[in-house]
């Protein structure tokens, strides 16, 4: 082999050699970063997976939460409409709320308990007494409902004919559960009635009549 060709060989085989080292520069410069991305990935995908396990947990927690705050609300609405039941009906009356779910949402079923010793029956407040059963189970939950929000709500309460479905021979023990309850929770309460028990047990007491001109006229009764 002549000097010229050992030369342009010598040279040939430096050019390969230098574009060999460049592909493995760059081949190494991408797995560095294939690498990089793959730790990058791998990191973020822990990081999903503990926001994910953390949501769950979380989920679960309020679930629980939530299941128990509404097994406490359960339990307080069913003892004060019971006491009320009681206060006025007599003590065999009571108030059951069954909780249950429909479409993944929480629902609750109210009945009315009598119990005539061994014999237990349950119906629907709406359907008792005329409606006066439902009218003394639906302020005594109103009133649950405004002491479990707390002091928040220090409004007045207003109540018109309270005891309009409940028999009259109930008159005074409902007009004596109203009394005792605006005093318990300590609110001002203002009624409008027809009933003279309830009208009794106020503070201050008007009627109102209209005279022979067609104006109302107050006189005070208290």
């Amino acid at each position: 082999m002549s000097a010229v060709a050992e030369l342009i060989h010598t040279t040939d085989a430096k050019r390969d050699l230098e574009n060999l080292k460049s592909l493995f520069h760059q081949e190494t410069g991408m797995l560095h970063q294939l690498k990089q991305s793959k730790k990058e990935m791998e990191e973020q995908v822990l990081s999903l997976q503990e926001e994910k396990n953390g949501l769950e947990l979380k989920r679960i927690i309020l679930q629980e939460a939530s299941q128990e705050a509404r097994k406490q609300a359960k339990e307080t609405l069913e003892s004060v409409a019971t006491n009320a039941l009681q206060y006025i009906m007599g003590e065999h009356v009571s108030l059951v709320i069954k909780l249950s779910e429909k479409g993944n949402s929480p629902t609750a079923s109210f009945f009315v308990r009598k119990e005539y010793g061994d014999y237990v029956v349950e119906t629907d407040p709406a359907e008792e007494e005329g409606g006066g059963i439902a009218d003394i189970v639906a302020f005594s939950v109103f009133i649950a409902m405004l002491q479990l929000t707390g002091g928040s709500n220090v409004a007045s309460l207003f109540l018109d004919e309270p005891s309009k479905f409940v028999s009259a021979g109930y008159s005074d023990k409902v007009a004596n559960f109203l009394y005792d309850v605006s005093k318990s929770i300590n609110r001002q309460t203002f009624m409008v009635t027809h009933d003279e028990f309830i009208a009794k047990i106020g503070d201050v007491a008007y009627l109102f009549m209209m005279d022979q001109d067609g104006k109302s006229k107050a006189t005070n009764i208290s």
